[in-house]
């Protein structure tokens, strides 16, 4: 059995991913965390991008993540948080397939594409049932997905995308390039990630290859699946609201039970 991905690049993942999420996201939800005044869980929570602003502004949180290596990376964060802070978020391993959770919470968060990554359609269908039975009287459900780019169906999958090249706090540096192969028969992108970590004089440290397979939606598909479910959506804020002066990249969804 292979290591899962987030589990190699824990370490680096706030200045891999972090860095690259979608501008607007952490205000937006926290912004739902303000208004849900009660409990508010999040999904997939990874190494607590989301989860420690939101306890930080004062909100009860809960995280589930299936990668412990990720969670350990979020309670080495928590701990340099205030003490109400820090007592304000709980943590637990679980994979969204388990269901294994219980509310009812006033929030739901599945933030930053996570919904993707449950590349079947009865596992998919099946977590958002439960996230409908998890979202209390008057509460609300909240995702965003990333929305299919149509030129990368254009692309080669041997196409070589160079993500970045960044430069660590500790003045190590870290460079990214990936592949995407395209399956169009299962709708499904297998991503391959390339990891260079370098010292300040350009030395290769250490070598990461991650591959993880995602199902893209496009939105009006993700509607309706949420409807399906039994969640009515009643938002939806592209982008987060923040004009891009291009394509859309990032449909939200808000939704009641």
């Amino acid at each position: 059995m292979s290591t899962p991905s987030y589990d190699l690049i824990a370490e680096l993942y706030d200045e891999d991913m972090g860095r690259s999420a979608p501008p607007g996201d952490l205000e937006f939800y926290a912004a739902l965390a303000r208004l849900a005044q009660g409990r508010v869980l999040e999904l997939a929570c990874g190494t607590g991008r989301v989860a420690l602003a939101l306890a930080d502004e004062g909100a009860d949180v809960t995280g589930v993540d299936r990668s412990l290596p990720m969670l350990r990376e979020l309670r080495r964060k928590q701990a340099r948080l205030s003490g109400e802070s820090a007592a304000r978020l709980r943590t637990a391993c679980l994979d969204l397939r388990s269901c294994a959770l219980r509310g009812p919470f006033a929030l739901v968060l599945l933030p930053y594409s996570a919904i993707t990554y449950l590349v079947d359609d009865a596992d998919r269908g099946h977590v958002l049932r439960w996230a409908r039975t998890l979202v209390g009287a008057g509460g609300r459900f909240a995702l965003d997905t990333f929305i299919p780019d149509p030129a990368l169906e254009e692309l080669p999958d041997d196409h070589v995308f160079v993500d970045y090249r960044r430069h660590l706090p500790d003045g190590r540096v870290l460079a990214r390039s990936k592949t995407i192969r395209k399956d169009r028969q299962r709708r499904t992108n297998e991503i391959e990630r390339r990891y260079r970590v370098e010292d300040a004089a350009g030395r290769t440290l250490r070598q990461i290859v991650t591959l993880e397979t995602i199902r893209p939606l496009r939105p009006d598909e993700l509607s309706a699946e949420l409807e399906a479910a039994g969640l009515r959506v009643v938002e939806r804020n592209d982008d987060f609201g923040l004009p891009t002066g291009g394509r859309k990249r990032t449909a939200v969804f808000v939704c009641a039970s």
